[in-house]
């Protein structure tokens, strides 16, 4: 039990799950231009907006809002649609931009589901020479995020959404602090795979990286004390 707790805990580290919530966060995003939802009446009497009634109080006529039924709620083909209006550009174009954008965001997504299933493999991946293992993809990944982050700025000023624009921003400042969160993690974790296979550590299999790495000053203490 001690030995799969470790193993969990080396697995799933703070850089593994960065990287499967950004996979999820633009996985889902895109995907969602794609599913649009249906918009229906919704006749349920607690969501009736006003009434009409006659000369003796009885109700005629209720106002029932329209709803948006769907797996995600929202209609973007029609949302986009509304917001490029604005700036006199037909809705087939609209369309078109929306759905180019959402394929970039379901790429970005599964560039960090690459890198999410990565860190799952073993230790040894990490002696092969690639773009994975120089970081060159997790920088990528990160700086795709930023890129699509700053094109929805440009598009929410154009469109004139300050609600949306500053969703906008607190996401790009998420992935800022994610991308550091992310740089100082790995580079702790590489030095302290190098310590290990320096022959600093103990060695002890039932250890995983993470929880070896508080203990080290403790063991190369006793080492020298023994001595």
């Amino acid at each position: 039990m001690k030995r799969l707790i470790y193993l969990f805990d080396q697995r799933l580290n703070l850089i593994t799950l960065l990287l499967l919530f950004w996979a999820l966060f633009w996985c889902l995003d895109g995907f969602d231009k794609f599913i649009d939802s249906n918009t229906e009446i919704l006749f349920d009497k607690w969501a009736s907006r006003g009434s009409v009634v006659d000369a003796n109080n009885n109700v005629v006529y209720t106002i029932q809002p329209l709803n948006n039924v769907g797996w995600f709620g929202v209609n973007y083909a029609d949302q986009m649609a509304s917001y490029f209006k604005t700036i006199h550009v037909p809705r087939n174009v609209a369309i078109g931009l929306t759905y180019t954008f959402a394929v970039f965001e379901i790429l970005t997504g599964f560039l960090f589901l690459i890198l999410f299933a990565w860190q799952l493999l073993p230790d040894e991946r990490k002696d092969r020479r690639n773009m994975l293992t120089d970081r060159t993809l997790h920088r990528l990944a990160y700086k795709s995020s930023v890129i699509l982050f700053v094109i929805l700025s440009i598009a929410y000023q154009i469109f004139g959404d300050r609600t949306r624009l500053w969703e906008v921003g607190t996401y790009m400042l998420m992935t800022l602090i994610a991308y550091d969160m992310w740089y100082r993690t790995d580079r702790f974790m590489l030095d302290m795979r190098r310590k290990r296979l320096a022959g600093i550590d103990d060695d002890d299999d039932t250890n995983s990286v993470q929880a070896s790495a508080y203990s080290l000053r403790d063991k190369r203490q006793k080492e020298s004390d023994s001595r």
